[in-house]
């Protein structure tokens, strides 16, 4: 897309068109196309579109000021520069973290072994493993706070390659969306996302007694402006409220294994999409998980 045909699809009746647009200043947006951005935020009223917005604005960074009058203000700018500084401290903060970390626990996983008299199975071991559980859920919210590189992609297998990732629990996987199923997505950050979300389901099927029904089904497909995938189990569902899960140290498991990066590692992929996660208890029992996101095909089954 050029510079002038993302300039006409921005003020395009279709919001579709607008989505385009808006992902392409994302990316390339110039000093030049800051009033005509916070021209079309100030109009915008679809929630993904006004997100690729205000990315576009503060990829401008702040504007030099020429007047001491003071300027008008977009609209809602709390919670988007929010995110947007959120993602940035996360990206900073936690390569620091890692760069500092991981020599220390590569390490500590080889001499413990040694020095500890009867290491395996030990306190010592877990406390080893938690914290290098704690590196790889570190490696994994750095990554998940990444800028989204949208692509066309059958959502049906990327469904079923991030299942796949648990190899010993093939029989528990449903699959119940069309396919194929094309879609736009950052195939990377969203099996960020769908793993988190199927690894929760997956360790709550197992933790039900014996001859108890395990199930996690994935079903998937598109509604009004929407892409959605859910994530339904047939476990004990969420004890707390479903909601405040999403929210950094959050854990249905004990804290001593599960440091609860699981579903607020979801959470920031999705956002990196536009998007966002949706927990809740099923009716009919269990947990459920949706992920949605914006869709900019018109005909995803091919």
């Amino acid at each position: 897309m050029t510079h002038d045909e993302a300039v006409e699809l921005l003020l395009s009746a279709d919001a579709t068109e607008r989505l385009r647009a808006a992902r392409h200043f994302a990316m390339n947006a110039t000093s030049a196309d800051r009033r005509r951005l916070k021209a079309a935020l100030l109009q915008e009223n679809v929630p993904w579109t006004k997100r690729a917005l205000e990315r576009a604005i503060s990829r401008l960074g702040p504007a030099k000021e020429t007047q001491t009058v003071a300027q008008p203000v977009y609209a809602d700018p709390p919670q988007r520069l929010v995110s947007e500084l959120r993602a940035r401290v996360i990206d900073e903060v936690a390569g620091t973290i890692i760069h500092e970390l991981s020599t220390i626990v590569a390490s500590l996983k080889l001499v413990a072994p040694r020095e500890a008299p009867d290491y395996a199975g030990s306190r010592t071991e877990t406390l080893v493993n938690s914290l290098s559980s704690l590196l790889g859920g570190i490696r994994n919210l750095k990554a998940a706070a990444s800028r989204a590189n949208y692509s066309q992609c059958d959502l049906a297998q990327e469904c079923r390659d991030a299942c796949g990732i648990f190899v010993d629990d093939g029989e528990l996987f449903r699959f119940g969306g069309p396919s194929p199923f094309l879609v736009e997505l950052d195939p990377d950050l969203f099996k960020i996302a769908l793993t988190n979300v199927v690894k929760n389901a997956v360790e709550a099927v197992r933790s039900l007694p014996e001859g108890a029904p395990r199930a996690v089904t994935l079903n998937w497909g598109f509604a009004g402006h929407e892409y959605w995938v859910a994530v339904l189990d047939t476990g004990f569902g969420f004890e707390r409220d479903p909601g405040g899960m999403v929210d950094f140290g959050q854990s249905t498991k004990d804290k001593s294994e599960h440091l609860g990066f699981g579903l607020a590692t979801a959470k920031q992929a999705m956002q990196a999409l536009e998007g966002d996660i949706y927990p809740t208890n099923a009716l009919e029992g269990g947990a459920k998980v949706e992920l949605r996101w914006f869709g900019g095909d018109e005909d995803s089954v091919r």
